[in-house]
């Protein structure tokens, strides 16, 4: 009898003993976890803080602490697809293509179907100042691609445009532009190239129709922007801006002028025969490298 008193008292011990070293586990796992979630939580709030604070930089035009701050918080979440993107083009404008090519290439596996990615990249290889890396090609295909993610997007089929144009491809330059006119009639760049191909195939009366009409439009903006106090010089249409590298954007913005009289018979052979030079120029220089 004692003996079975014995193991009794044993296993209610023992049973106890049992008790309270589940309840210490699980109280400390329950610890454990705040700690964890505490931690996790601690970790977005530091990389939204270095994403924001990048964000306000890239908007303040400084690149290169955005950049820094890009790269604080990509250390705290290497797949972000938006801070790859921003820090490829900040990459892009202080001219670190290798690094911008990483970033970007790397968003594309993250996410196939990233349509700005592909266009960003399809501006790397076809970047005027990128002499390295200017790859008309590549270019095409990265456009390519972006413009059979989606079909209405203006600047993928914009940029094929230009490439067909800078490699001579006059007919496919013709149907590319005819079909953008349709998608963005007030784009400056549009009708001046189609005048400059008319012009180009001896179509001298519809490249002067063309040329007034991009003229027409950059007036147009221009005294536009004026009304809304945007301060726009008097003699270069808003409608084209000039982008780092984009080798037309850099012509246009510089030699399309916009004066308050001109004759048109005048402007036209000077403007295209002006611009038929540069891009002889462009790619005897580009074609080289």
């Amino acid at each position: 009898m004692a003996r079975k008193e014995f193991i009794f008292i044993g296993v209610i011990l023992l049973a106890a003993f049992a008790g309270v070293t589940i309840v210490k586990f699980w109280r400390h796992r329950g610890q454990s976890d705040s700690i964890t979630m505490a931690a996790k939580s601690d970790y977005k709030q530091t990389f939204w803080i270095y994403y924001n604070r990048a964000t306000q930089y890239r908007l303040e035009g400084k690149t290169d602490s955005s950049i820094i701050a890009y790269e604080d918080a990509l250390k705290l979440n290497p797949n972000h697809e938006d801070a790859l993107y921003y820090i490829g083009n900040m990459y892009m404008r202080v001219d670190k293509f290798d690094k911008a090519q990483e970033a970007l290439e790397k968003l594309i596996k993250l996410n196939p179907l990233s349509e700005q990615a592909y266009i960003q990249l399809g501006n790397l290889y076809f970047c005027a100042k990128n002499t390295n890396y200017f790859h008309p090609e590549k270019a095409k295909r990265y456009f390519e691609h972006a413009a059979e993610l989606n079909k209405e997007t203006l600047t993928p089929n914009l940029r094929l445009g230009e490439i067909a144009l800078f490699q001579n491809r006059i007919n496919d330059a013709f149907g590319i532009f005819n079909k953008l006119s349709m998608m963005d009639q007030k784009n400056v760049e549009i009708f001046f190239i189609i005048g400059y191909l008319n012009w180009k195939s001896g179509k001298e009366q519809e490249a002067t129709k063309d040329l007034k009409h991009a003229l027409e439009l950059g007036i147009t903006a221009m005294s536009t922007n004026e009304q809304v106090g945007r301060g726009t010089s008097t003699k270069k249409p808003p409608a084209v801006k000039n982008q780092e590298g984009d080798l037309f954007m850099d012509w246009l913005a510089v030699n399309l002028t916009v004066p308050k009289k001109y004759d048109i018979k005048v402007e036209m052979p000077k403007l295209y025969t002006q611009f038929d030079e540069y891009l002889k120029t462009s790619r005897r220089q580009l074609n080289r490298n």
